[in-house]
């Protein structure tokens, strides 16, 4: 090898190691989104709100400055949402980034106007990731909700989404499932739902109770093939379609049993949907859902060391879930009549040929469907005692 040679390879090593990036922007020249909302403005226009982080306000090992906040709110209107954003950066001093930001909220009526028309400025630009969690605001604004504070959470946006996993549910994939049901013919679009609500957060000075008013999960949003609000299902329904869609995590089912009731936690859950077409493409539907769990409280006088008596506790359990299965689907079939549960998705990978004609009104088609629920529940563990402990043995149910 030649000394030529050398002396390249040594400079593009050189390079290799030296090269950066000419054109980056530092973390203190941009204006970091963490979540944004959309609202209908005046005249049908959009209003964009953005919460914006303070990064020399954020918590520290050394602690915050008192009053100090870690987060503000700005919001603006335009014609669509490159229009407004453009109009909100005239009202602050950095560049706006959207690049870290994990939560969008819809205000309800934004959602009922529909929300195709404005949803290309998410997936169109490149500096923003898809794994955000989404939100319907029910009954109020997003810019409402960016306003709320929160108790254990700051940013307050945080809160959210932290809620939401603990709740069992999508987490940042919300956004993406939403984007994949308004791009199919098989399923309908939905979300999640957080409300405003208060919480009592002790005495004033004047020595009233005082309350805040924070974010909670509650229910499910539908929407329609023009993504537009059509309906809610509340958080027990909301539960049910996730398990459905095999998306839950975890649950606590409590059912009424013998004398008392008692609770079970499930984390071990899933689901398979299994569609079969009779004569005249007669549509029936199989819903298969399964979970292993542990028993949390056993507030009966039965005695759960028979195994006799856990049989029938599960056979209880059982059946509690596949009545809020079955009573969560019929409600969508015949008040909104949107396959949000991927049945049409189903049929279409095992009937490709039938789909055709199907897909054509599948709406009308999923309305009409036969749909049937079977549940499978073990009780793995029961705790340490059988009975509670607090029983004499006299009033224990063998």
């Amino acid at each position: 090898m030649t000394k030529r040679c050398l002396i390249i390879i040594q400079i593009c090593m050189f390079l290799i190691f030296t090269a950066g990036c000419w054109d980056r922007k530092e973390l203190n020249e941009r204006a970091i989104w963490l979540a944004t909302g959309w609202d209908v403005g005046e005249k049908k226009n959009i209003q964009l709100s953005g919460q914006i982080v303070v990064p020399s306000n954020m918590q520290s090992q050394s602690g915050s400055s008192a009053g100090a906040k870690e987060s503000f709110t700005i919001s603006a209107e335009g014609k669509n949402v490159n229009d407004a954003t453009q109009n909100l950066q005239e009202k602050l001093s950095r560049e706006s980034f959207p690049g870290h930001r994990r939560v969008i909220f819809f205000g309800e009526e934004f959602a009922k106007l529909g929300v195709k028309h404005q949803i290309d400025a998410v997936t169109r630009g490149s500096d923003v990731s898809l794994r955000t969690d989404a939100f319907v605001v029910k009954g109020a604004t997003a810019l409402e909700a960016l306003n709320l504070s929160d108790p254990l959470e700051k940013p307050p946006a945080v809160a959210a989404i932290k809620g939401h996993v603990q709740y069992g549910g999508r987490g940042d994939i919300a956004l993406v499932n939403f984007l994949i049901a308004a791009n199919s013919d098989g399923i309908r679009p939905s979300l999640p739902v957080v409300d405003i609500t208060q919480i009592q957060t002790g005495k004033s000075s004047g020595g009233y109770n005082s309350s805040d008013d924070i974010l909670k999960i509650a229910g499910l949003a539908v929407f329609n093939q023009d993504l537009k609000l059509v309906g809610y299902l509340n958080n027990v329904e909301n539960r049910a379609f996730l398990w459905i869609k095999g998306l839950l995590k975890k649950l606590t089912i409590t059912i009424p049993f013998d004398d008392g009731n008692a609770s079970l936690i499930l984390t071990k859950i899933k689901s398979e949907i299994e569609p079969k077409l009779g004569r005249d493409n007669k549509i029936i539907i199989n819903v298969k859902l399964s979970g292993k769990g542990a028993l949390l409280e056993n507030n009966t006088n039965v005695d759960l060391n028979d195994p006799k008596n856990v049989h029938k506790m599960r056979r209880a359990f059982e059946k509690e879930e596949n009545k809020r299965a079955l009573k969560t689907i019929k409600k969508v079939q015949s008040k909104y009549g949107q396959d949000i549960f991927g049945f049409g998705d189903a049929i279409h990978l095992k009937y490709p040929h039938q789909w055709k004609e199907l897909s054509k009104d599948w709406d009308k088609h999923f309305s009409e469907a036969e749909i049937i629920v079977k549940t499978n529940i073990e009780i793995r563990r029961i705790g340490m005692t059988g009975p509670s402990i607090l029983l004499k043995e006299s009033e224990i149910h063998k």
